[in-house]
């Protein structure tokens, strides 16, 4: 086991960047609103959210809280689970998939209205999913599926044919 100063370090270094972001997300949130429409197709569906201390609250049009989230660390933010679990509902899952999106496309802060339609912010904070910003630069049409919820706002590649004869894949290495 490598115990050495520079791996501890280098190992501690995504998770404090990251908290970082979600710390200004956090901050930024507690004086203005975070607006989630999660439906494309019901664009009336919103919720409104609001930092009170570690936890995001989320109310409906009426003003009811209809869930809250805690202060995500970044295993719950490139997962999409733990604290930014999606279980199989209509409130929390969209939300939380909205979030997951933002926190890994690095939105949140740039976009007060979530989720973002346009690509063109994605990936711009020097806090983001690297990985995906690659992915998603290798595309043709800048579509792929490289976290958990990527399909949030229609970003993700998709391929279908309901009556296929053959299907071919050609994969080329990343430069």
């Amino acid at each position: 086991m490598d115990n050495s100063p520079a791996r501890g370090t280098r190992d501690l270094l995504p998770a404090t960047v990251m908290n970082d972001y979600v710390n200004r997300v956090w901050a930024k949130y507690s004086t203005s609103t975070l607006t989630v429409t999660p439906f494309a197709n019901q664009p009336n569906t919103k919720y409104f959210g609001r930092v009170s201390g570690n936890v995001m609250n989320f109310t409906n049009g009426a003003g009811a809280v209809v869930t809250s989230f805690q202060k995500p660390d970044s295993d719950s933010i490139f997962g999409c689970y733990k604290l930014l679990d999606a279980p199989n509902d209509l409130v929390r899952s969209p939300i939380s998939r909205t979030l997951c999106a933002g926190f890994n496309r690095s939105t949140l802060l740039t976009n007060a209205n979530q989720p973002d339609t346009s690509s063109a912010g994605f990936y711009l904070d020097a806090v983001t999913n690297q990985y995906a910003r690659k992915v998603h630069a290798q595309m043709v049409d800048g579509k792929a599926y490289a976290f958990a919820f990527d399909d949030v706002g229609n970003f993700e590649s998709l391929v279908n044919d309901g009556n296929p004869q053959q299907a071919f894949l050609t994969l080329d290495p990343f430069n």
